[in-house]
């Protein structure tokens, strides 16, 4: 799996091309969680905004969210339900139980201990739900249809939060009380970080079981399907959606800073701009083969790329640098995300080797492979 698949290999060359866009998008990823890893999480997209910045950065701060906010969370969701299903097949439910135990392991004790925006933990918990539901023995036309339920239930909170909920914008107090909390002792941290934890498990149960749910059955489906042709069919659609949920909600909420898209349209428009970003990424994949095998290497290693960031960066801001946290400008945030990019870019072309597995990715497969030994055994004894 870690050589370069020729191209009539079906099932080769899509697996490819899943390890390129994965890589992609970890890679993506670092430009909106900068802002969570330099900013309190509590404060959410309003990290280091103001009406008082300049033109460019509000321009900036738009395109941020119309083209990178969410996106790559949502194209890393629908990577991640395409390899649940590739592992499925390869390997029965029997397996992926132990692994998603081992993620799940694995994504607590990074919220916990490092960052508790964490995305493993939830993407762990989701995969469980739907082993759980037998999801992936489902004819094709039933996770088609539970998927579009799932996306509408996933849709619904957030929807009645945006219609009920007034502008509350946090208090500087707030901000400042956040800020040093964060940057002072670990233990406080923990503490905080653990609270935090407590509200992901409310959000998952609410909206991200759903939305992120709808996402991986969507990708069951489009394996079972053409999903080439139909991504190519429905490309100009697609981008259209994508663009008016993003667009025409700022005619009533303005274009300042401090007035965010509303939650439902942006969370439609993330998913059709990471269906978009597939397709433009197909597009793309003969034209530049150095630059695809280079991707494909981290997406082998994206799990290891994904937590160094999230340590190095908040080593970083709460450690090395506790003054820029919660002061450093958006520019000087995605300056830092494009040299870290840049960084995590030369480590994989100087360092991995095909056939590898880092750090994470080891510690990941051991854990799993103990997991697995362990349900064998008990399995065996309960049939004795």
């Amino acid at each position: 799996m870690d050589a370069v698949y020729p191209v009539s290999s079906a099932v080769s060359s899509r697996v490819y091309l899943f390890d390129a866009l994965r890589g992609f998008a970890v890679l993506m990823i670092l430009f909106a969680n900068i802002f969570a890893f330099a900013y309190p999480l509590e404060l959410g997209d309003k990290a280091g905004l103001s009406d008082t910045m300049t033109q460019w950065s509000q321009l900036q701060h738009q395109l941020y969210l119309t083209f990178i906010r969410g996106k790559f969370i949502c194209l890393l969701t629908l990577l991640f339900g395409a390899s649940l299903f590739l592992l499925w097949q390869q390997a029965g439910s029997l397996r992926l139980k132990p692994r998603m135990l081992a993620l799940m392991l694995l994504g607590f004790c990074h919220a916990v201990f490092v960052w508790s925006g964490d995305i493993l933990l939830i993407y762990s918990l989701v995969a469980s739900g739907l082993l759980w539901q037998r999801a992936l023995q489902w004819p094709m036309a039933q996770q088609l249809s539970r998927a579009k339920t799932y996306l509408a239930a996933g849709l619904m909170l957030p929807l009645l939060i945006w219609l009920v909920a007034e502008s509350d914008p946090k208090m500087q107090a707030d901000t400042e009380t956040l800020i040093a909390l964060y940057t002072g002792p670990y233990m406080v941290q923990l503490w905080q970080q653990i609270q935090y934890i407590a509200l992901i498990a409310v959000d998952t149960l609410l909206v991200s079981y759903w939305w992120f749910g709808g996402m991986m059955l969507l990708a069951f489906w489009a394996l079972q399907s053409d999903w080439p042709c139909l991504l190519k069919r429905y490309f100009y659609p697609l981008l259209l959606l994508a663009v008016a949920c993003a667009v025409l909600p700022l005619a009533w909420t303005g274009f300042s800073v401090q007035q965010q898209v509303p939650s439902p349209f942006q969370m439609i428009s993330d998913l059709c701009f990471a269906l978009v970003y597939i397709r433009l990424f197909i597009l793309m994949l003969p034209r530049l083969p150095k630059v695809m095998e280079l991707l494909r290497r981290c997406g082998r290693c994206s799990l290891s790329l994904y937590l160094w960031q999230s340590i190095s960066m908040v080593a970083l801001f709460r450690w090395f640098c506790p003054d820029w946290f919660g002061t450093v400008n958006r520019d000087t945030l995605t300056a830092i995300a494009a040299a870290a990019v840049m960084l995590q870019l030369l480590w994989v072309w100087l360092l991995y080797q095909p056939g590898q597995l880092w750090w994470c990715e080891r510690i990941y497969r051991q854990l799993g492979a103990a997991l697995e030994k362990k349900a064998t055994t008990a399995e065996i004894h309960r049939s004795d």
